[in-house]
């Protein structure tokens, strides 16, 4: 399978400060737990931009993985969801907002909006580009971290099998009454485990300390 040579782009914009106060205890939420992910996410020296042949995460302190290319998607996914989000920090951040997510052979596209529908943050990978727009997030978080986990939500369990055990981790998935469970592991310790049921998808990573909660939410 060819990785895909991708142009990394973060780009931040200023809000109008005429937004109404919802958007504004919006955007210090967002602030806040995007920044309990600061040091997770980025190094002290992240570049704004650049090029790489591929990209990786480190999913634990020592062990990195590729990300795979957009093609290795299970099924095409097009959905909007509540996202809760929780940090295990001292402050046990958290944060609620809506998500437009598209997964497909050519991409990942995720936009985030406040409860206004006000876009607060938008995600994009594909075979050319990986880039993060945010008004909020701080500056050096990495949205190959972002990825990765949609990757391990959504992506064919073969080709993530693949791609752990040639990291020395290992990826499996089961599947019984209709509730399925992925598990990453570094020999015996579970650094992922990921629950899809019933419309919901419940995401804990445990060696980083947060929790990721994705709801469908039913047309209107």
């Amino acid at each position: 399978m060819n990785v895909p040579h991708i142009k990394v782009c973060i780009k931040n914009f200023r809000v109008p400060l005429f937004f109404a106060a919802n958007v504004v205890r919006s955007a210090v939420l967002c602030a806040l737990f995007c920044s309990a992910f600061y040091t997770l996410l980025c190094t002290t020296s992240c570049a704004s931009m650049q090029t790489p042949k591929r990209l990786f995460v480190y999913v634990t302190d020592v062990k990195k993985v590729y990300l795979l290319p957009p093609s290795a998607v299970e099924h095409t996914v097009s959905t909007m969801q509540l996202f809760e989000g929780t940090f295990s920090d001292a402050k046990k951040t958290s944060m609620t907002f809506i998500a437009s997510t598209d997964c497909t052979e050519q991409k990942i596209s995720v936009v985030m909006m406040n409860e206004l529908g006000i876009e607060i943050a938008s995600l994009l990978y594909s075979e050319s580009e990986l880039s993060l727009h945010s008004a909020f997030l701080p500056d050096g978080i990495k949205p190959e971290y972002v990825i990765m986990d949609f990757q391990n939500v959504y992506y064919s369990s073969v080709l993530l099998d693949a791609a752990y055990k040639a990291a020395g981790l290992s990826f499996t998935m089961t599947e019984l009454d209709g509730v399925e469970h992925r598990f990453i592991k570094d020999g015996d310790v579970v650094v992922e485990m990921i629950e899809k049921k019933d419309g919901c998808i419940t995401l804990h990573n445990y060696i980083r300390g947060y929790t990721y909660r994705l709801t469908e939410l039913a047309d209107e």
